[in-house]
Formats: C-alpha cells, structure tokens, sequence
C-alpha cells in the first residue's frame, strides 16, 4: 500500500485572519492533476512564486483549514516555511522538474 499523506508539524504554526494557530497539517503526494493545476495557476498568476504554488497544492491540511493559499503561505515564519520546503523535498520524486523533465 502507498503512504499517500504525511503528518507534519510546524515549528511555529501559521496564525489566521481570526488568530487562530494551525501547526497540525498532512502533506500529500503530488499528482499528475496536480502539476497541471499548478502550471494553469502560475501562467494565470506569473507573480505567484513556483514554490508557493507547489506547496499550495501539496498540503492536504493545516490545522483547521482544509485548504491553504500562496498568501497565507507568504505570511509564514521563516523556520515554517524552510520546514516545508525541506518536508516537500524529501516526500516528491527528486531530479525531476515542474515540467516533467529529468
């Protein structure tokens, strides 16, 4: 069976519009789908950094939010966001680019 989500904890936590502090999250494995979104989302939104948008798509969950945004990822702690990074790094294949390119 493939382990499809990931557990994760962020080492500071992402504060919402409410205050509320999201440390808990899952992260997923990226699809096929998925990188076709994220290239729609970055020719529609050349502003939106290709990390962002990656992450976006790769985490399933934080905390009470079903779904995050690259905004509410840009106001991240510095540690949080390096923690992902470094989180997505390990779980997505590697040598591989966003356009499939070895």
């Amino acid at each position: 069976m493939i382990v499809e989500e990931f557990d994760f904890k962020l080492p500071k936590g992402l504060i919402d519009v409410n205050g509320e502090v999201h440390t808990q999250g899952k992260m997923k494995l990226l699809t096929a789908k998925d990188e076709m979104i994220v290239q729609d989302l970055s020719r529609r939104n050349p502003d939106n950094d290709l990390v962002f948008l990656l992450l976006v798509q790769a985490i399933a969950k934080l905390g009470t939010l079903n779904k995050v945004t690259a905004q509410q990822l840009e106001q991240l702690f510095l540690p949080d966001f390096l923690y992902l990074q470094n989180l997505f790094g390990s779980l997505q294949p590697q040598n591989v680019t966003t356009s499939g390119e070895l």
